[in-house]
């Protein structure tokens, strides 16, 4: 199966990346990181594969977020079962939202249907949610662009850095998200002093 689905995204040349975004058979690093090739083979410019994955990520996160918030809860949860997630999930998703704000939807990176369906669910401000979006999938869609170029060739090779990479990124994460609750709790600063 995977390399039929690897076959598919060089099949489509640089169509791969809108139908590998939306469809999301592939995980996104491949078919960013394929991007990227074709940036280094010249088949394609930065710019132009950048803009492609970035405005299509950012229209397929709007699409989720629409549907959250006019479908509400009963079509989130059809959607959610149609993407395999728990609805334990979506109510996680849901504190969070409420305890983080915005600045949640970060985590779209690693689960989009769960999170924008989630904004919209949650009716989070649409300014919010798609500022955070477009800066989050812009800083995205440029490190596995670039990744892919560096690899070159070995484009394929994505996942065993990923492997590597992972745990270092979920640690950013973590980290933004324990100073933003330090600095918006300072009197937790004042107790420990």
């Amino acid at each position: 199966m995977w390399h039929f689905l690897e076959q598919l995204l060089v099949g489509c040349g640089v169509f791969s990346i809108p139908l590998g975004i939306f469809i999301q058979l592939i995980p996104n690093e491949l078919v960013l990181a394929y991007g990227g090739y074709l940036v280094g083979s010249l088949d394609a410019s930065f710019l132009f594969i950048f803009l492609l994955a970035w405005s299509t990520f950012v229209t397929s996160q709007v699409g989720l977020y629409w549907i959250g918030r006019y479908g509400g809860r009963p079509v989130a949860l059809k959607l959610y079962r149609s993407f395999r997630i728990k609805p334990e999930k979506q109510l996680q998703a849901e504190a969070w939202f409420e305890k983080y704000g915005a600045w949640i939807v970060c985590l779209s990176l690693i689960w989009r249907q769960l999170f924008a369906i989630s904004a919209g669910v949650m009716r989070l401000s649409f300014r919010k949610f798609f500022v955070v979006t477009t800066i989050v999938f812009a800083a995205w869609s440029f490190v596995f662009i670039k990744v892919g170029l560096m690899l070159g060739s070995n484009w394929r090779q994505i996942g065993e850095f990923m492997h590597g990479f992972g745990p270092y990124v979920l640690l950013a994460i973590l980290l933004f998200f324990g100073v933003r609750y330090v600095m918006s709790h300072p009197s937790i600063l004042k107790k420990s002093a």
